[in-house]
Order: structure tokens, then C-alpha cells, then sequence
């Protein structure tokens, strides 16, 4: 609660709001469903309005209701950058920073930049979580982290949101992913794109990196005959390494245990390449704490991936 505002009760109204049952809000939240409704009866008697409809099949919310919840991220964002701020004027030295960071970095880089952080700053602890940036930087917005580790792909070209400050971490280069036994794997230290043509693929899911790869295919003037999918890299991986197909993956990969019988290699002929960033709430001031963590996660990612380069050029 800060200055007599009861954060609890937006935070369960906009969970009821978004699922619209309090039956769902109340597993979400992990609090009884009497809890849930005592939560919002109370937020309507402070507003003077009723904002739920409550029938006996679903719940929907009032003319006052679809007003409210416009400003309820608003408002738990505007109340946590708050909080933060003073941490950061009364310490520099204590507190937590909670950070959602896509699964491939969480699997490569942003460990080591995570035990770095420990040791500097013994007094502030790190929440980690871990998300791709279409359910991590609404979880920013909405005020449930601090930072966000993500990726962007410059080829889609998809604009950003102007809430969201944007520190780049660097380019992290895709690369074709096969058996080393393939004449693909005689390629002199790279292979173009279009090489891949004619052989059956592994590749992601419905995601942004499903969209990248079409484009860059499309680019390229052919399409993947795709024979499995699936999100997991290291699954991915296997799939190369039992002859299934090749794949195309994140160059940070090459920071990962991996089938010996598969090879990395560098892709040529595509601008296909994640944009790795750092991204927080604007205006919010950044804490010492957190600038920190910040440098230190984009020296573990360069750190890591010229390892993963000396580790590949080794094989």
C-alpha cells in the first residue's frame, strides 16, 4: 500500500477484469474466491461505483468498470516506479530487481551476469523469471518486473512500444545447425541461406522467430518443407543430430552443450539476426543497482558468444 492505496485490490479487480471470473482470478492470485470478492466489493465502495456485473454464468464488467481499467496498469506501473525510485534515493546498496528474460538467455548468459551481480552488490537480490517478450514485456508494463531481457528481430521491422526505454545488448547472429557428416558441414567456416533449399527443416512454432525465419526464406526465394517443430533448442538440436532435418538457430546456442555430431555454422546471404536488449519502464529512473545488472548482462553476452565462436572454430 502507498499513500492509502490498497495495490492489492487493482491487482485482483484486473485480474478478474481479465479473465472474467473471480473463480480463475482467485487460482491466478492464489487467494480464496471470498478473498477475491471481499477485494473488489471494497474497491467499489471506495470508488462510489460498481465496476462487475455478476451473473451466475460470467462476469462483465460496468460502463465505470471499462473506465477503471484503462488506468489500473497505469496505476500499479505509476506506484511501483514509485517505490523503486525511493529505494534507489534511500539505498543503492539494498532491495531486489525482478527481471524476466527469454529462455535461450536464461539458458547462456544471464546466469553468469546474474552471479557478477551477487557479488557486487551482496545487499540487492535478483528475482529471475523467464519468458519470450510477447509475455515479458507485458509483465512490464503491468508493473510485475523491473527489467526485461528480449529480442527483436530488425528484419520484421516491428515497431516499439514508447513506454519502454531500449538498451541493446548486441546482434546475435543466426546459424544453420547440422550433422556434421552432411556435405552441408564441408561449407569453408559459413553457409548462405539459400543452401538450405532443398532439405527438410526443423523450426519453431507460431512466434516472432517463425516469422523471422519465413521472411528470411521468402527473401532468399524458397520455402522450408518443414518436418517437425518445436521451440525447444535443445530439442531442436537432438532432432538435427538423429538426422531429422536442419535447423536454423540463435548464434548463442553455440554457448550450450550440444550433440557432438552437430556442427554450428555461420549464415550468409540473410539479414536474419536477433537484436538482444536490455528494456525498462520510461520515465522511470534506473537505480545504480540496476544499471549494473544491465552492463553486466551485455558483457556475459559478448563474453559468451565469442567463447561459443572459439568453442565452434575449435570443433
Amino acid at each position: 500500500m502507498i499513500a492509502g492505496i490498497d495495490t492489492t485490490r487493482l491487482k485482483v479487480f484486473r485480474e478478474v477484469a481479465g479473465k472474467r471470473s473471480f473463480t480463475q482470478a482467485a487460482t491466478l492470485l492464489n487467494i480464496s474466491q471470498p478473498a477475491v470478492s471481499q477485494h473488489v466489493a471494497r474497491l467499489e465502495k471506495e470508488l462510489g461505483f460498481p465496476l462487475l456485473e455478476r451473473t451466475s454464468r460470467q462476469v462483465r464488467l460496468t460502463a465505470a468498470g471499462e473506465v477503471f481499467l484503462r488506468h489500473v496498469d497505469t496505476l500499479l506501473t505509476g506506484l511501483d516506479d514509485a517505490r523503486r525510485e525511493l529505494t534507489a534515493l534511500a539505498t543503492s546498496a539494498s532491495g531486489q530487481v525482478r527481471m524476466v528474460v527469454f529462455p535461450s538467455a536464461a539458458a547462456t548468459f544471464a546466469p553468469s551476469a546474474i552471479g557478477e551481480f551477487r557479488t557486487t552488490y551482496p545487499g540487492v537480490s535478483v528475482a529471475m523469471s523467464e519468458a519470450d517478450p510477447p509475455v515479458g514485456v507485458p509483465r512490464l508494463l503491468a508493473g510485475d518486473v523491473d527489467l526485461a531481457v528480449v529480442y527483436d528481430y530488425p528484419l520484421l521491422g516491428l515497431p516499439r512500444d514508447s513506454r519502454l526505454g531500449w538498451e541493446s545488448l548486441g546482434l546475435d547472429a543466426m546459424a544453420a545447425a547440422v550433422r556434421a557428416d552432411s556435405p552441408l558441414a564441408t561449407a569453408t567456416g559459413s553457409l548462405p541461406l539459400a543452401r538450405l533449399a532443398a532439405e527438410d527443416w526443423i523450426v519453431p512454432g507460431p512466434s516472432m522467430c517463425r516469422d523471422a525465419l519465413q521472411e528470411a526464406c521468402r527473401r532468399a526465394r524458397f520455402r522450408p518443407r518443414v518436418v517437425s517443430e518445436t521451440n525447444d533448442y535443445q530439442a531442436m538440436l537432438g532432432l538435427v543430430a538423429a538426422g531429422v532435418g536442419v535447423a536454423v538457430v540463435p548464434g548463442m546456442i553455440g554457448m550450450m552443450p550440444r550433440p557432438r555430431s552437430v556442427v554450428l555454422l555461420p549464415l550468409t546471404g540473410t539479414r536474419l539476426a536477433r537484436e538482444v536488449a536490455v528494456v525498462h519502464r520510461r520515465p522511470a529512473a534506473v537505480p545504480p543497482a540496476m544499471a549494473g545488472l544491465r552492463s553486466m548482462l551485455g558483457r556475459a553476452l559478448t563474453a559468451g558468444s565469442a567463447g561459443g565462436s572459439a568453442r565452434e572454430a575449435a570443433a
